[in-house]
């Protein structure tokens, strides 16, 4: 035999050590001998004829463990993927156990769905332009719009209940929820509705009932930038801005407890269902940490990116662009979108239960129907609702109650090298731990490392028509990376496999 024209003495065997760098090389072979792989004892035959017991099937080492999780089963690829269209962009949803809501664009009307037949129920008419705040709490539903007006509907009857105007610019975000507060309503429980304004910066209070009435408590002021989420506890509101901060504000008073500063704007935001004290939020860097409310310290989680098949590489990005809205899951398990990608991810996270400085997010899968970029996400019990800019809404239904599988997962971590190539060519930076502590404007997660998430990746082979003998092969490591998003970047990309050898890279003996 002869590699690039030089003899081997051991005909038919080839040594190589393993490959630290992708390479292609030419093998020529003269002539391979190939001895039995396997030498029976007795001939086949007499092996059959002697074999008298038949195989009942029961063989331990086919035995399947029995695993139910709790709740849906996100981590499964056995889903049931449905769709319907809407008459314009859909930027605003919500859902319950009997409806979809569903707020446009620029169309001022508000559909409401039936949830489990699709069917249009109501034509909601009374805001002048379209909006992206929407909420159903019971039997009523409170929206926001770009015409600066806050509403409460019934949504049995589809009438219009209470409005309110006290928002300078359009509503950006909007939260409802039933609190109990000392000395306020009876027994301390009242319904309270906060809306974030975009360009007045301001956030309102409200008393709401179940009749859908509104009345004002007051105003806070204190943000420099769009309010981009809202959520609240017993006795705080939580919001969250592009002026980079978190401003927690005692939900009794509306005294300010704390602003908190972070290394980017906040483009998404609640509270962290699996620790009670910590709220995780999403920003402008595609970033997700968790927030500690008491100390207001801040964990930038940093995902086991998907890069290849059962490959990971640990990054900071969760997508490409920001990460918009997410879903976290009893179970353990978050779903995330991005208006920047046509993909919604899912992602199990381990690990926080003893030190929340372990917690450790991994991607399992990604969700690829929808054509156009998502604008906004639901999750109702075992059902996933995303609307793109299309106008059409999917729902992806996994299963409950059923087998579990876990998915495949390589325990191999940083197996894959990631080579800038363009302007800023040179190897990415390799994250190795599964968190890291914000540092403010002077932390550097995010900042550097692997610059697009799973999404921008695929190795494409190229096929070509046989040209030589069938005896003489040639081995190419794919190398190819393709983006799969609109951003201005001019940089490319090649990812590299490597091992863990630490063996000189020029040795390789053949």
């Amino acid at each position: 035999m002869t590699v690039n024209g030089q003899a081997i003495q051991d005909v038919g065997v080839l040594n190589m050590a393993p490959l630290k760098r992708s390479a292609s090389f030419t093998i020529s072979v003269d002539k391979v001998e190939v001895g039995k792989a396997i030498k029976y004892a007795e001939p086949l035959k007499d092996i059959a004829e002697n074999d008298e017991e038949e195989w009942s099937g029961d063989e331990g080492d086919d035995f399947v463990e029995e695993v139910i999780i709790k709740g849906a089963d996100w981590e499964s690829v056995n889903y049931i993927v449905k769709k319907f269209s809407c008459e314009d962009e859909v930027t605003g949803m919500d859902v319950s156990d009997r409806y979809i809501v569903a707020q446009y664009f620029l169309d001022p009307v508000i559909d409401v769905f039936d949830r489990k037949s699709q069917k249009l129920l109501h034509h909601l008419e009374g805001h002048e332009y379209g909006g992206q705040a929407v909420q159903i709490l019971g039997q009523i539903l409170y929206s926001g719009s770009k015409d600066c007006t806050f509403r409460t509907w019934d949504l049995k009857t589809g009438k219009a209940l209470s409005k309110v105007s006290d928002h300078k610019d359009y509503i950006q975000s909007m939260k409802v929820k039933e609190v109990c507060i000392t000395g306020l309503g009876e027994d301390g429980e009242v319904t309270a509705a906060v809306t974030g304004g975009a360009a007045d910066h301001l956030i309102n209070v409200y008393n709401t009932n179940e009749d859908g009435a509104l009345t004002k408590r007051f105003t806070l002021e204190g943000h420099s930038g769009w309010v981009n989420n809202i959520d609240i506890t017993n006795t705080m509101i939580i919001s969250g801005s592009q002026d980079c901060t978190i401003k927690l504000w005692d939900l009794e008073t509306g005294e300010l407890f704390q602003s908190l500063k972070q290394d980017a704007e906040i483009s998404c935001l609640r509270l962290f269902p699996m620790l009670e004290g910590y709220v995780i939020f999403g920003d402008g860097e595609s970033k997700m940490s968790l927030l500690d409310l008491g100390s207001g310290r801040t964990i930038h989680l940093m995902p086991n990116t998907l890069v290849g098949t059962g490959r990971y590489r640990r990054s900071s990005k969760y997508h490409d662009k920001s990460v918009d809205t997410f879903h976290v899951s009893d179970n353990g398990y978050i779903i995330t979108a991005s208006s920047g990608s046509k993909f919604v991810k899912i992602w199990k996270i381990e690990n926080y239960e003893e030190d929340v400085t372990k917690t450790d997010v991994t991607e399992l899968q990604i969700l690829r129907d929808h054509t156009d970029y998502l604008s906004v996400i639901g999750v109702q019990k075992d059902t996933i609702f995303s609307t793109s800019g299309d106008g059409t809404i999917y729902l992806h239904r996994f299963p409950e109650g059923k087998q579990h599988y876990d998915m495949l997962r390589t325990q191999e971590r940083n197996s894959v090298a990631v080579l800038y190539q363009g302007p800023q060519i040179g190897f990415a930076p390799t994250v190795e731990k599964p968190t890291v502590l914000c540092e403010g404007k002077l932390c550097k997660a995010g900042k550097s490392g692997l610059a697009k998430s799973s999404s921008s990746f695929e190795v494409c082979f190229a096929l070509k028509p046989l040209s030589r003998s069938l005896t003489e092969g040639k081995l190419i490591v794919p190398q190819t990376i393709l983006e799969d998003s609109e951003d201005d970047s001019d940089c490319e990309f090649v990812i590299e496999y490597v091992t863990d050898d630490e063996e000189d890279e020029s040795d390789y003996d053949m």
